[in-house]
């Protein structure tokens, strides 16, 4: 281990790994099948329509507001949700600036295509509402109140019966969940002045207006779900963390477009990992306890670059892309090392948060992953292309892909008759090559070796690597580090996932940003530790 900054014994590795491609690929031979284009046979579909599903708007799909969304509730069941048109009643307390809508949620059968269970809920914006906890339970956010819900838990008619998890006066501009379900942080600004007139969160006044309150998730012994406080800190923007319960990756500019990796755990070892040549910043997301994938870029600004490393300095795999897309999406199985990647193919290069046309995008691209390997194990298309993502999901086990997918059906009834135009859209689930006695084995040895969670405090752990970082006079993209402001102690029970986009507070656009998350600006707070509450001085619920 050298000395921070000066890492002459670190050198670049690569391995290329190609994607192998599925050995079955044939033409179905129904009008769907050829409305869908060629590809692999799914093992089940179940429409929509039946559902009540009517469509979706597509100006709002571009921006990236989730209004088509499908998760595994176990290996037999799904949820999914899709915006319905419905009249509203008018609310008399509505603040100012919501965009109300309805989304229907259903239970759904996965072998017969049965609808079990449904309700609607009455949103109120744009952004992000439900997330999956793992175990069969679900994140629901309505305004800034988060609840859950466990749609097989009991009976059908108690499935989407909700528990409250938190109640703020704030305004929850991002929540983010680890691929493992086990560390919850959640992204706050002081909730705009209604009586005031203000309709908009103004950022600019305070010079770390962002709260980011840390949850360890964990479930006693009744099976509920708990979040244990572990700390918070202010920041300048809300981002998406490269962080886990163990630790916090840290990005070091090398010089000549090299870039070095830290693996900063909160008990405060620090282990250095290999370098990674790039001429973009490198953009980390985790995918398990002890690996993550990086975007980087060669030549150019485009993210065209993707590896696989582990926190023992190895990079396992690199690969790369063809198409131009923006805002990478993914869903994780980590107990069979696989993730799924989504992206947003466009036709020309254009930033994360460029704003798009429909007829900027090409299509949306699935593909699945084996972690260790870097081997694509299935690539597919999902329409409509949906910036958030969540229009496809892994199951647990990691053996099932459920994706949705849209389709334009041309037929005649009979010769010289018009010709009769239908839409088709549904959930398909397709079949994943099983785990081999190598996977297995490479998942075993990742779970034994990966950083332990030592429940330190991550706030004073962010704050450790900001001072050093200032001491250093090591200045990353965003600038020199300098602490923040000390954030007041987090709140009781919460959970959820998704990446915010920094330039934007609204809780819903939701893209990971690793540049302006690079610096850690916190600094903790002195006090004692006082018992978890996500309300700011001298903020106090609206509500008993």
């Amino acid at each position: 281990m050298g000395i921070p900054g000066t890492r002459p014994e670190r050198r670049p590795r690569r391995s290329l790994a190609c994607g192998l491609a599925l050995a079955a690929v044939f033409a179905l031979h129904t009008p769907l099948a050829a409305a869908l284009g060629r590809g692999p046979d799914p093992a089940t579909r179940i429409e929509l329509e039946p559902m009540g599903y009517e469509g979706l708007q597509s100006d709002y799909l571009t921006a990236g507001s989730p209004m088509l969304t499908v998760n595994f509730v176990d290996d037999k069941h799904l949820l999914v949700t899709f915006e319905v048109r419905r009249l509203m009643k008018r609310e008399v307390d509505a603040d100012p600036g919501e965009q109300d809508r309805m989304v229907a949620g259903c239970v759904v059968e996965i072998a017969s295509g049965k609808v079990i269970a449904k309700t609607e809920w009455r949103l109120h914006d744009r952004s992000q509402y439900v997330w999956n906890l793992g175990g069969g339970k679900f994140l629901l956010r309505i305004r800034d109140e988060l609840s859950v819900f466990a749609p097989l838990a009991g009976k059908p008619e108690d499935a989407f019966r909700t528990s409250p998890f938190l109640l703020t006066s704030r305004h929850i501009v991002g929540l983010v969940l680890s691929p493992d379900r086990d560390l919850l942080t959640v992204e706050s600004v002081k909730r705009p002045d209604a009586a005031a007139g203000d309709i908009a969160v103004h950022v600019g006044v305070d010079p770390t207006p962002v709260q980011i309150n840390f949850y360890r998730i964990k479930t006693d012994d009744s099976g509920k779900l708990l979040a244990v406080s572990a700390g918070a800190i202010r920041s300048r923007v809300a981002v998406a963390l490269p962080i886990t319960t163990a630790g916090y990756l840290e990005i070091l500019e090398g010089g000549k477009n090299t870039w070095y990796f830290n693996f900063d755990e909160h008990a405060g070892k620090v282990d250095e990992l290999l370098a990674f040549d790039t001429t973009c910043f490198p953009r980390p997301v985790f995918v398990g306890h002890g690996e993550f994938v990086v975007f980087g870029c060669k030549g150019g600004d485009e993210r065209k670059m993707f590896a696989g490393f582990n926190l023992h300095g190895e990079e396992m795999w690199q690969q790369g892309f063809y198409e131009s897309y923006i805002a990478p999406t993914f869903a994780f199985a980590p107990e069979a090392g696989r993730f799924a990647l989504g992206r947003t193919l466009v036709g020309i290069p254009m930033p994360d948060d460029a704003a798009l046309s429909p007829a900027a995008i090409t299509s949306q691209d699935v593909r699945v992953y084996q972690m260790h390997t870097g081997r694509q194990l299935f690539r597919i298309d999902c329409s409509p292309a949906e910036r958030s993502g969540q229009n496809f999901d892994l199951s647990p086990d990691g053996l099932w892909l459920a994706v949705i997918r849209e389709a334009g059906l041309r037929q005649k009834s009979e010769t010289g008759s018009a010709v009769n135009t239908s839409k088709w859209a549904g959930v398909e689930i397709y079949s994943l090559p099983p785990l081999s006695s190598q996977d297995r084995s490479d998942i075993k040895a990742a779970e034994l070796t990966a950083p332990k969670d030592t429940d330190a405090p991550i706030d004073e752990a962010l704050a450790r690597v900001a001072r050093s970082k200032a001491s250093a006079q090591v200045k990353g993209p965003t600038g020199p580090v300098t602490p923040a402001q000390p954030a007041p102690e987090p709140s009781a029970n919460l959970t959820a996932p998704a990446s915010t986009d920094p330039q934007n507070t609204d809780s819903g656009n939701q893209t990971s940003n690793a540049e302006a998350a690079q610096p850690a600006t916190a600094e903790p707070a002195e006090e004692p530790r006082k018992p978890p509450t996500l309300y700011g001085p001298g903020e106090k619920p609206e509500h008993k």
